[in-house]
C-alpha cells in the first residue's frame, strides 16, 4: 500500500509541477475548496497533519498568492485561511488531471477486481476505526470514502 501510494503522490507531484505546487499543496487548496474559509487548527484536523507542518505549507501557498490569511473582527489574534482568485482556476483545472493519473493506475483491473479492492480498503479503515476506539489511540484516519467508480481506459 505503502509503494502504490508513494508512486501516484511521486506521479501526482510531477504533474502539478507546472502549477508550482505539490501533493500536499493541492490538498490544503482542495479542502479549502471543500469546506469554505478555516481556521489553521480545523485545517489540521481535517488533513490529519500537525499545526507546524500545515504552517510551512499555508506560508508556502501564501507566498505563492493561493491563499490568504483573514484576521477576525472578533479576536484579532485568530485568522482564517480562505482561497485567493489565483486559485479558483487551479481548482478548475487539477481535479481532472487527478482523474487521469488514478485511470492510468487502475490500468488492468477488471470492474468486480477493482470493487473488491475498494471494499477491501474501507474495510481495513473500518478496522484501523475501530482498533482507535478499543486502544483509544489518537489516529484519525477518517470513515471510509473511497469508492467503486470505475472508469476503465
Amino acid at each position: 500500500m505503502k509503494k502504490a501510494f508513494q508512486c501516484i503522490v511521486a506521479q501526482t507531484d510531477d504533474a502539478l509541477e507546472r502549477f508550482d505546487l505539490t501533493y500536499a499543496q493541492w490538498l490544503v487548496l482542495d479542502q479549502l475548496h471543500t469546506s469554505g474559509k478555516t481556521g489553521l487548527l480545523n485545517l489540521a484536523k481535517k488533513l490529519d497533519l500537525n499545526a507546524g507542518a500545515l504552517t510551512r505549507t499555508i506560508d508556502r501557498l501564501e507566498n505563492k498568492g493561493h491563499i490568504k490569511r483573514v484576521r477576525s473582527e472578533q479576536d484579532k489574534r485568530l485568522c482564517q485561511i480562505e482561497l485567493t482568485p489565483k486559485s479558483q482556476d487551479l481548482i478548475k483545472v487539477i481535479p481532472g488531471i487527478l482523474a487521469q493519473i488514478m485511470n492510468e493506475h487502475q490500468e488492468g483491473f477488471e470492474r468486480g477486481e477493482y470493487e473488491r479492492l475498494i471494499h477491501a480498503l474501507n474495510q481495513l479503515i473500518k478496522n484501523t476505526n475501530r482498533f482507535k476506539e478499543r486502544t483509544n489511540l489518537h489516529l484519525d484516519v477518517g470513515e471510509p470514502q473511497l469508492t467503486t467508480n470505475f472508469s476503465p481506459t
